[in-house]
Parts: C-alpha cells; sequence; structure tokens
C-alpha cells in the first residue's frame, strides 16, 4: 500500500480535534481491559504472528492499550507505525520494512523488535476520528497477508472499536447521577463546532442552571454529614432531570451544575430555565429538614461563541454573575469575559504586589473630635498602583483577596506599615491614634493576638494607640476564635470599632460581645442625611442609643459643611470625609496637619 503524500497529511485543525476527541476518551495510561487483551490475543494466533497490538496516537507518543509479545507500554510516535496507519481508510501493509523506504531506517527496525512485517488498521469512532490502530507484526517479511486477512484483521478491529466505545460511553457518564458528564458535554460541543463549520444544523443556545454553589455542599457535608450531603445532591439531580427531560440532554457538569443545548432560539431557552427555576419551588427534604434552594441560570447564544472551550466558561460566567446580583438568570456578555481575565489577572499579581515596595501603599484620611475640631486619628487605607493596571481600587482587590489566601498576608503588610508610620509621627510630636481595618479571615485564625503584638512591640507602638476597625458583618459570626481574639485585643488596651454600622446586621446586643467601643456609622447613611427624613430619623437614633450604651460614634462620609453641621448637632463623638480632608499620603497628611493642629474645622 503507497504511504499517504503530504497532501493526505491532516491539516493542524484536525489533528487538533482528533487529539481533543483522544484525551476526552479517557483512554490513555488506563489500566489492562480483559476484552482487549482477548483481541491482541486472538490476532496472533488467527495471524500466526508473535506481536499484536492496540495502539493509540498521543501527540508525541503511541501508548499501547492492549499488547501481546512486546514489553514497552509506549513508543515515540516519530517511531510508529500505527502513525502512519491513522492517516490510512483501510489496512496499512508493509510486506518487508527493511526494503520499504518510509521504514528502513526506523529504530523499530533497525534493532528491537526488529519488525519487518506489519499489517495495521484504523481504529475509528463512529464520528470518523481515528484515535489509533490494530496491528500485527512479525520478525520476519511476508507476502502471504492476502485480502480476506485483510478483512480478518478490519473486523477484530471494528470488535475493538465497539469496546473502545463502551469504554469511552463509561468515560462520559457521571457515576452519581448517571448523567452524562462534563467530559461528554465538551466533547459534544466540539462536535457541533465541527457540524457549524461545514453548515450542518446545530443548537442554538445552551442553558445551565446553577443549583447551589459549592461553599454551600461544603457547609452541607460539616453540617449534616457526607452522605446527607450526597442524598441532597442526588435529590437536586432527579429535580433537574425531571424538569428537563423532555427539553434536552441534561449534562452535570459540575457539583451541582447542569446544562442542556436548545434547538429552537432564545425562547425555547427561557422555557427551559422557567422549567429548571420552577423545579426548586418546593424544598427538598434531606435527613428530615426541609432545604430551600435557590438556582440561578446562565443562557449563552452558541452564534457568539467563537471556540467550543469557551462555551462552559461562558455558561458559568452568566450563571455566577446571577447569582451576585441575585437575580434568576443573566445572558451571557463577552464583558463578562473580560471582568473574569481582569479578576484572575489582579489575584495573580496581588502576590508580587506584596513582595515588591513600589506597588502597594497606604493613605491616611483624618478622624476629629467634633467638640473640639482637632484631628485625633487617621485611618489607614491601603491603595494599589499596577505597573500595567493603574490604580486598582481597594473596593475591587480586597473583596477578592477575601477568598483566597492572600488576605492575611495583606493585613500583616497594612499593619505592618502603619504602626511602622504611626511610630515615626510619634517621634515627631505628632501624637495621633492609628485606625487599621481588620479581615474576619484575620481574626479567625489563632495567631492573629500573637502577630499583632509582635507588631506593636517591633514598632514601640503601645495598644491604646491603635483601633482595630471590623466590619458589620462580624455581628452575624459566632465563631469562637473571632470573639476570643477581639476579646484579648481589647483587654490588651487597643480599641474595637465596628465599621459600615447601620447598613447590615445592626445587631447592637452582639457589641459587648465583641467588645467593641466605637460605632462608625456608614457612609452612606451619612451622605443622605440632609435628603431622605427617614435616613435623619435612623442616624439620629443610632447615635442616641449608642451614647446611652456608652460608645463612641464615628460619622464616615462627612462631605459637607451642612452634614458636618447637622451629625455635631446629633452630638456625634467624631467625624471623618472629605469635608474635613480625603485620604492622604503621610507627606500631605503631616502638611495638613501642621495647618490645621490649632483650628478647628
Amino acid at each position: 500500500m503507497n504511504p499517504p503524500n503530504q497532501s493526505e497529511l491532516p491539516s493542524p485543525l484536525i489533528e487538533r480535534h482528533r487529539l481533543y476527541v483522544l484525551q476526552a476518551s479517557c483512554l490513555l495510561d488506563t489500566p489492562p481491559d480483559a476484552a482487549l487483551d482477548r483481541v491482541t490475543e486472538l490476532a496472533t494466533r488467527l495471524f500466526n504472528v508473535p506481536i499484536a497490538l492496540i495502539s493509540l496516537i498521543d501527540e508525541k507518543r503511541q501508548w499501547f492499550k492492549a499488547r501481546v509479545g512486546l514489553e514497552v507500554a509506549q513508543t515515540e510516535r516519530k517511531d510508529a507505525f500505527c502513525a502512519h496507519t491513522i492517516l490510512s481508510h483501510d489496512v496499512l501493509v508493509v510486506r518487508d520494512a527493511s526494503l520499504d523506504p518510509r521504514f528502513k531506517e526506523n529504530r523499530m527496525v533497525l534493532g528491537e523488535p526488529n519488525i519487518r512485517f506489519y499489517a495495521g488498521t484504523p481504529l475509528r469512532t463512529r464520528s470518523g476520528v481515528a484515535l489509533g490502530s490494530l496491528c500485527v507484526i512479525d520478525t520476519k517479511p511476508r507476502d502471504d497477508f492476502d485480502e480476506s486477512q485483510q478483512k480478518l484483521l478490519s473486523q477484530l478491529a471494528e470488535m475493538a472499536m465497539d469496546r473502545i466505545e463502551a469504554l469511552r460511553s463509561i468515560a462520559f457518564v457521571d457515576p452519581p447521577t448517571k448523567l452524562l458528564n462534563r467530559a461528554r458535554f465538551s466533547d459534544d460541543v466540539r462536535t457541533m463546532f465541527e457540524e457549524r463549520r461545514t453548515g450542518h444544523g446545530s443548537p442554538s443556545h445552551a442553558v445551565l442552571i446553577n443549583v447551589v454553589p459549592l461553599g454551600y455542599l461544603d457547609q452541607t457535608s460539616i453540617s449534616v454529614g457526607i452522605v446527607a450531603a450526597d442524598r441532597l445532591m442526588a435529590a437536586i439531580s432527579v429535580r433537574v432531570e425531571q424538569a428537563l427531560v423532555e427539553k434536552g440532554t441534561v449534562y452535570r457538569v459540575d457539583y451541582a451544575r447542569f446544562a442542556v443545548f436548545v434547538q429552537d432560539g432564545e425562547s425555547a431557552a427561557m422555557r427551559v430555565i422557567e422549567a429548571a427555576l420552577k423545579a426548586f419551588d418546593a424544598p427538598l427534604v434531606v435527613n428530615r429538614i426541609p432545604v430551600d434552594l435557590s438556582p440561578t441560570a446562565g443562557l449563552v447564544d452558541l452564534s457568539g461563541i467563537d471556540e467550543p472551550t469557551d462555551v462552559l466558561r461562558a455558561l458559568m460566567s452568566a450563571s455566577e454573575v446571577a447569582r451576585r446580583a441575585r437575580v434568576p438568570f443573566r445572558k451571557f456578555a463577552k464583558r463578562m469575559f473580560a471582568a473574569q481575565e481582569r479578576t484572575f489577572f489582579i489575584l495573580n499579581a496581588l502576590p508580587q504586589a506584596l513582595r515588591e515596595e513600589r506597588q502597594l501603599s497606604l493613605a491616611y484620611q483624618p478622624r476629629i473630635d467634633l467638640r473640639t475640631g482637632r484631628c485625633v486619628g487617621v485611618e489607614a487605607l491601603l491603595r494599589w498602583f499596577h505597573p500595567l493596571l493603574g490604580a486598582i481600587s481597594p473596593a475591587e482587590f480586597i473583596p477578592l483577596a477575601e477568598k483566597t489566601a492572600l488576605m492575611p498576608a495583606l493585613t500583616d503588610w497594612v499593619m505592618d506599615n502603619a504602626l511602622k508610620q504611626l511610630a515615626t509621627w510619634r517621634q515627631a510630636g505628632i501624637l495621633l491614634n492609628m485606625s487599621i481595618n481588620v479581615s474576619v479571615l484575620n481574626l479567625e485564625q489563632r495567631g492573629f493576638v500573637i502577630r499583632y503584638t509582635s507588631l506593636l512591640r517591633n514598632h514601640g507602638i503601645e495598644p491604646a494607640q491603635v483601633e482595630l476597625e471590623v466590619t458589620e458583618g462580624v455581628l452575624a459570626l459566632n465563631a469562637q476564635s473571632v470573639t476570643d481574639n477581639l476579646r484579648n485585643v481589647a483587654r490588651m488596651g487597643s480599641t474595637i470599632a465596628i465599621d459600615d454600622f447601620g447598613t447590615g446586621y445592626s445587631n447592637l446586643s452582639k457589641l459587648q460581645l465583641y467588645s467593641a467601643s466605637i460605632l462608625k456609622i456608614d457612609q452612606s447613611l451619612v451622605r443622605r442625611v440632609l435628603d431622605s427624613q427617614q435616613t435623619r430619623i435612623l442616624v439620629e437614633g443610632i447615635i442616641a442609643l449608642a451614647h446611652k450604651l456608652d460608645y463612641r460614634v464615628v460619622a464616615e462620609g462627612v462631605e459637607t459643611p451642612e452634614i458636618y453641621e447637622t451629625v455635631a448637632g446629633w452630638q456625634c463623638d467624631e467625624a471623618q470625609g472629605y469635608h474635613i480632608a480625603k485620604p492622604l499620603t503621610a507627606t500631605m497628611f503631616e502638611a495638613w496637619h501642621s495647618e490645621v493642629k490649632q483650628d478647628t474645622i
């Protein structure tokens, strides 16, 4: 049989697709399969040869799923006869490899296993993709391999391929739910895109249902046990499948994420979403406990997606945006990719920013005593200027850092540099207190107080000169480690302040539990005291009640003289905001402080 000429070689696109299908088959580097072993054993007897192989052709190697007469489990692809076979549409026969210009210099001809005769036939999937070959090999040349034997070899290859397809099907099924899995979803997406390029009809949209985030399932496992969590996951899968069984094939693509392809446009896709969300109107019952779930959905118009690998990414992006916005669904827009890429870039750039001295810095916003008008302290505010992205808002990168292991290191950096600056100012006669924001993640660490104490000692700062701020969300926690750390910090003499108070839990009864002595009223409330009668009543009431409970009150967001006079008239203790001063660099603050230290605001 003639070798394929250059024009018959597969295009890079076709080869990439072939390798993708091979990887998705989950066959490479798997344990032996008894059925395929029997095929190779039968081949050696039928054709009276010492070697028979079922070979899979990877990017740089051929790997033997089944073999007889050969010790090695793989060889380099450049030496593989089977790499030629997958380019053929029928049996490739090499009667004497030592005389064949393609193979006479081949290492497997010149050395072990001393191939002379070779016959191989491609192993093709139902869609026509060649994964490898079934081949028989002899160490002696042969001229007797006629058409009937070639047909018999092809029949054996069909048997082998039936088994391989069965193994692929097993690899494409999610064992707990029996639904098709992510590998099958990705394989089907790839096939759809190939069909779209050739003009064949394909689904118009894809829908992803995100029933619950992974963190919820983890918490369920902790709360009621892994067995109950598994039951919950099974019940979720049943609900989804029952709701969508008539809408299309359901894939389980992640822990509690399910995908469906839709044929008939966006209106049909919306009906899929409505059916899936409606399925969870009633709670699930696990261990006699009713569990209310609120799924979110992502909708993707497949005509707007350029690459198969972007489909699942787009679906997850849209459903995650919906979850964060607390809405039932979102339609994918390409700007979501840009936002995710920026998020990924920021998280990967932050460790380097912590190592370098030039990217991170602190700004200091003055706080004044409303009775005297004098500056009594500053709040240290973290700033990040990235060499490529420029200024990155703390409102953007701090919430991201709080979801990773970076937050403790970031807080350490802030505390260390803020205390260093405080020590410098006190040595220069600028006697102020420093307010530092601390994440709940830090307070959950057992060694937090030890680290804090060490930093105070290193910079020669007394605990009473420092105030630690925690957000109002800490009031929703019952973590013993958080309570213990805050109490220990307060016993040392530092002040505990509750930041952003009035917009969240507003649980005054818990303030004593966390040893707080200062409330900082959230700026979103303070800015509206002149515009909303309800807000005026709320802020004035918070100040009055806090004073009765012996808490000191700070108004944030004081941006106009009118707001300043209003909160001062309500006997608020301290204020900070743009009317007083914007966050300043250390040098700018020193100049500002020098001008106002003898005056009132």
